[in-house]
């Protein structure tokens, strides 16, 4: 098999033991509380799975705000360089089957042969043997995402190594929905802040296009007062006492 540029392939045996699941998701807690960034915390979690784990890669895949396409928000070196980049419908491959049906997957070797696999360039996937994917699910929030781990040796999961990535799934899903709604809450903020600005700048054009037009109409009056003013002066100058009063009767004087 090749070998994956960049990704050392680790031991094939089991995930982890009790004294590593502690550690591990204790890290993981320790991780997701440390601020509301989606990508960021989804990094840091993918390295600590990967590592705790001993898989050689994980990804991380965030349910978008539209809850119909998969995004990846996480990802171990090198893939962490097309985080935001990599996007799924639901249903779509094997990540994409495990966020429609909310069930796990495990592929042990010839992922080629399940109708499920969808192979992306750019995540190189041939170079990987064994995968397991699960949900990340919360009970506020529901589906949050799909967590991914794969391994270029070939891996037999267990039914406890599935267990422990579903409870990794479920701490990092209610972390991962808070920073989402609060992502989604700065965007909203945003949008407010831009629209307020923008009636703001219509009611400043609105302002400076009615003083415009009243101090064009002023002027306009005051021109034609002169005028008036000028004609029944004359008038007066030349004694024509009718025309005089004629001026300064009409309208605007």
């Amino acid at each position: 098999m090749n070998r994956c540029k960049g990704v050392s392939p680790h031991a094939v045996h089991g995930l982890v033991d009790a004294d590593q699941e502690v550690a591990l998701l204790l890290d993981i807690i320790a991780a997701t509380s440390t601020g509301p960034g989606v990508e960021p915390m989804a990094a840091a979690v993918a390295r600590m799975i990967a590592a705790a784990t001993a898989s050689d890669v994980c990804f991380v895949h965030v349910l978008d705000d539209t809850d119909r396409s998969l995004t990846l928000a996480g990802a171990t070196p090198p893939f962490d360089e097309q985080v935001g980049r990599i996007r799924m419908p639901l249903g779509s491959g094997v990540s994409g089957w495990v966020a429609s049906h909310r069930e796990p997957v495990v592929i042990v070797t010839d992922k080629e042969a399940d109708p499920r696999y969808m192979p992306i360039a750019a995540l190189r996937g041939k170079d990987f043997a064994s995968m397991a994917s699960v949900p990340m699910e919360t009970e506020p929030g529901g589906l949050v995402g799909v967590l991914n781990v794969h391994t270029i040796e070939r891996r037999d999961f267990t039914p406890r190594d599935i267990e422990l990535l579903l409870v990794i799934g479920r701490l990092i899903a209610g972390a991962l929905h808070q920073a989402r709604l609060h992502r989604q809450l700065s965007a909203r903020e945003r949008a407010h802040e831009n629209f307020a600005e923008q009636v703001i700048a219509a009611q400043e054009s609105e302002r400076r296009r009615l003083a415009g037009d009243i101090h064009d109409g002023i002027s306009q009056r005051l021109v034609g007062l002169t005028y008036r003013l000028d004609a029944a002066a004359r008038a007066v100058d030349d004694a024509d006492q009718s025309s005089a009063a004629e001026q300064l009767e009409r309208p605007g004087i």
